[in-house]
């Protein structure tokens, strides 16, 4: 236990070591969402969100965050949303850091839609390197019309609730 959260940090770890699997209790699921039902290797959990290793990693560690309630994606955020992005942000920095990974080696971000391949908002966390250059340009650092980087997009949510 860690500050009341619980951290499995092992490459294979899984949340639910009894039963297998994790599931998205009490929430209002949509049948074809992945990540409203079965997920594997948990490295964080609390009340809200969820964080997890990426299946197909484009990065040394990859690590996506999740709000545990259905949310679509980023053009669907609001005001009210600031505190979960706040918090999504600061466990992917807090999960970076444990793994070892500095400010300068590290990403966090969204893919805008229609270039997200989940509709469940999540976080990219990305220790780098990148595994390919192709990898980096889909994730690029100053954000593109395909992702945005997670302190932008605070940013810009900011900025609509003045």
């Amino acid at each position: 236990m860690h500050h009341g959260h619980t951290f499995l940090l092992a490459a294979g770890a899984s949340l639910a070591l009894a039963t297998g699997y994790f599931l998205m209790l009490g929430q209002k699921r949509p049948k074809n969402c992945v990540f409203c039902n079965q997920l594997d290797k948990v490295v964080y959990e609390d009340s809200k969100l969820l964080a997890f290793h990426d299946i197909k990693p484009d990065a040394a560690l990859h690590l996506l965050v999740i709000p545990r309630e259905h949310h679509g994606t980023v053009k669907e955020l609001g005001p009210e949303d600031l505190p979960m992005l706040r918090r999504m942000l600061e466990i992917g920095q807090q999960l970076m850091e444990e793994n070892g990974f500095s400010d300068s080696s590290v990403r966090f971000g969204f893919h805008r839609p229609p270039f997200n391949s989940i509709h469940h908002l999540h976080m990219h966390c990305l220790g780098l390197p990148f595994k390919s250059t192709r990898k980096e340009y889909m994730f690029p650092k100053d954000g593109a019309r395909w992702f945005v980087p997670a302190e932008t997009l605070i940013g810009q949510i900011e900025r609509m609730a003045i």
